[in-house]
């Protein structure tokens, strides 16, 4: 009996010790809002590193793409090669039908370079630690924007929509996507605070990190203009949004013209990098009847249908938040209806961050069908991209 009852009060006072301990962590996480967003990337980093390297691990002949690099980090892969000549040999364009490097838009490799600088680390291990650490911030500014107009709940279920798209890991490796994330939720903060300077300035290095870091000018013009219509507008705030957006997108092709001799590079380029204009009904039924015949490439054509559903079928719900929103998804998504392909949907899909506020707002059951089938996309993804089966 002495012993017994020995056994329940040591019990009873280690759960008490638990319940202490567990109340002061809640404590923190409800006076500090910055403690949610950075446990949901410590988790999520953590997992997309475990899953990567036992990825890795099943590649029984991995052949580096890059002579220079036999053997480069387990995020640096495909177009990471290309940012990497850029820091190696500057902008350089090459004869007509072969790909250049002057369709990477410079603001990831001035990053990289400024991590380069102020570090130890050197080559990818930069642009890596420059990749992390943007999309720390993207995430607790996602975060902090989506509380404020909303309210803690549905910041924390749309983070965690977020972190388990299945293109997600682009964003900690050697790739544009934490950049362009990182301005993207930077200018929801800011137009939601009425900064509309800090915002215009943010939309200016957007266009000089990707070319759809363009979008964002008539995205921000507009949250601009709906805002307290029947207030009268400010001059001085009129023309930030006028003249700065453009303005990185501006400077590289000015710089493009004395580097190779052509301002309009990054945009004729493209067709080397595999993209022409076509209409987008033949487009969409060329996709069709290759995933229905089993033709080649039909399952990542139907996986890259599948993003350009998901876009189509929230953008009712996506209007019931702002109508701006509506009008910058279905922008993001001309550039790919408009070429050959559909490649690299999937990456612009995930820059359109009010999205996963949309798949919060869902009941709770198709939210969590959501999170379990994105979750296995995702894991599926990376097995494809560490072992150079799919460049996203």
């Amino acid at each position: 009996m002495y012993l017994l009852k020995f056994v329940i009060e040591f019990m009873r006072s280690k759960f008490d010790m638990c319940e202490k301990y567990l109340k002061i962590i809640i404590s923190w996480y409800l006076r500090y809002w910055w403690l949610t967003p950075l446990t949901v990337f410590i988790i999520w980093r953590v997992v997309i590193e475990i899953v990567g390297q036992v990825a890795f691990s099943m590649t029984s002949n991995f052949i580096s793409p890059w002579v220079n690099n036999p053997n480069p980090p387990l995020w640096a892969r495909w177009d990471s090669g290309w940012y990497d000549s850029i820091i190696r040999y500057g902008y350089n364009l090459r004869e007509s039908g072969k790909m250049s490097n002057v369709t990477f838009f410079p603001l990831y490799t001035l990053l990289w370079k400024v991590v380069d600088f102020f570090t130890p680390l050197k080559g990818f291990a930069s642009a890596l630690l420059a990749s992390n650490i943007l999309t720390l911030f993207s995430f607790s500014i996602f975060y902090r924007w989506v509380s404020e107009k909303w309210d803690k709940g549905v910041a924390l279920k749309s983070l965690i929509a977020l972190a388990v798209f299945p293109t997600s890991f682009f964003l900690i490796s050697a790739y544009s996507e934490s950049t362009l994330l990182f301005l993207v939720v930077s200018i929801l903060l800011f137009s939601s605070r009425r900064r509309w300077i800090l915002a215009a300035i943010m939309a200016g290095l957007a266009s000089a990190a990707r070319p759809t870091g363009i979008l964002l000018w008539p995205l921000l013009f507009g949250l601009w203009w709906f805002d307290n219509p029947d207030k009268p507008k400010s001059r001085r705030e009129f023309l930030a949004l006028l003249f700065l957006p453009p303005l990185g997108l501006i400077l590289f092709s000015v710089y493009l013209y004395f580097q190779v001799g052509n301002p309009f590079a990054w945009f004729q380029a493209q067709s080397s990098a595999g993209r022409e204009i076509i209409s987008p009904i033949n487009l969409l039924w060329a996709y069709t009847k290759n995933i229905f015949t089993n033709g080649d490439y039909w399952l990542q054509h139907l996986a890259e249908m599948a993003a350009l559903f998901f876009v189509v079928v929230l953008l009712p719900k996506l209007k019931k938040i702002h109508p701006v929103y509506v009008f910058y998804a279905i922008l993001n998504l001309l550039p790919s209806l408009f070429s050959n392909t559909l490649t690299s949907i999937q990456r612009f899909v995930l820059i359109i961050a009010p999205l996963f506020v949309v798949v919060a707002l869902q009941k709770r059951w198709l939210y969590v069908v959501y999170c379990i089938v994105a979750s296995g996309l995702l894991f599926y993804s990376i097995f494809r991209f560490v072992t150079l089966q799919w460049a996203g």
